[in-house]
Order: C-alpha cells, then structure tokens, then sequence
C-alpha cells in the first residue's frame, strides 16, 4: 500500500505507483485507483481497512496534509506492526528541526504544544511532524523501535532511487517477509 497526501504530489505520487506496478506489486493507493473500497464503507474505513490487507505499507510524508486519512492510516500500520517503508520530503525534516522550539514543551520533544502554523504554499499544518514522528516512533526508546527508517528527499528522483533500493528487487522483499513472519511465530 501507497499512502500519501494527493495535493501537491499527485504526479510523483502516481509516479511512484506505476513504477512499484512494474516491479510487479499489486499496488493499494486510492489516487492510483487500486483501493477497493468495501460497499458500505465510508472513505476513512476503506483506506484503515486497505492497510490491514496490505502486505508492506508505505508511507510518503509530504508538506501538506489535507484531510488527515494518510495520518490515520500511518498510525493504524504502526499500531498492527505492519512491515513499513516511508519517504519524507526534506520541507517536512527541514521544517521539523526549526519549528522544535515552538512546538514541543520539553528537550525531548515528546510534549506537544498546542502549536499550528498558518496554511501556506509551502506547509499547510505542523501536523506532518507529527507525522514524521509518528513513523520514526520518537515516543519509544530508539532499540524498541520497529521499521522507523524514513529516508529524506527533495527531489522526485532522490525518492525514486530510494524506492528502487527498497522495492527493486521483489523476491528479496519477499524474502524479508517471510523471515519478519518467522520472527513473529
């Protein structure tokens, strides 16, 4: 599963998506028109329920967020120890190391303020911090931590040879999971 804001990212988004079909997944991403969404099931339950039938989640934090859903679907793939992948664009990590000071109340930066920004061009909610932070699990010890690696890019191309490095090979992926579910038993 694909899981990324549309706005602003749309074509990189897509991108990603067809190239991930060419390696040969079977991509879930509701842009790319692969989501099915169950009748009778509304937009946020169809996506939540889309990351329990994945296989490998991957997340693509971007400056916008828009209506929240790509934050749930993170949170639920963190919370059902889903095998994750995320790419963050470098505004977001950027963004996160200057804006530290406002938002959290402590030096850990594990106390969140009731801070927001105003929506601009450039970020629309200090809320994909929270997402990054989500995904690199910043609340637990770092030897706790589980499939928190988020590779930073600016440009598309960085984050497509870092997808070529994780997805490129299918049946090393397929490999990894098969020793990740023999792990788990």
């Amino acid at each position: 599963m694909v899981a990324s804001t549309v706005y602003q990212n749309r074509d990189l988004l897509l991108q990603i998506c067809g190239i991930l079909n060419t390696y040969g997944y079977h991509v879930i991403n509701s842009e790319f028109g692969t989501l099915h969404p169950p009748l009778g099931m509304n937009n946020t339950d169809a996506c939540l329920a889309a990351v329990e039938e994945c296989d490998v989640f991957f997340g693509i934090i971007n400056p916008m967020y828009s209506t929240g859903i790509t934050h749930q679907e993170f949170l639920r793939a963190i919370a059902i120890n889903k095998p994750r992948r995320y790419i963050a664009h470098s505004f977001v990590t950027f963004s996160r190391k200057l804006l530290a000071q406002y938002m959290y109340a402590d030096a850990a930066n594990t106390q969140r303020n009731d801070f927001e920004i105003q929506t601009t061009s450039v970020m629309d909610s200090v809320r994909v911090i929270d997402m990054y932070n989500d995904a690199v699990q910043i609340d637990l010890p770092y030897e706790e931590r589980k499939h928190h690696w988020v590779q930073e890019f600016f440009r598309p191309d960085e984050a497509m040879r870092h997808i070529e490095t994780l997805f490129r090979d299918i049946k090393r992926v397929e490999r990894e999971l098969a020793n990740l579910n023999n792990l788990d038993q």
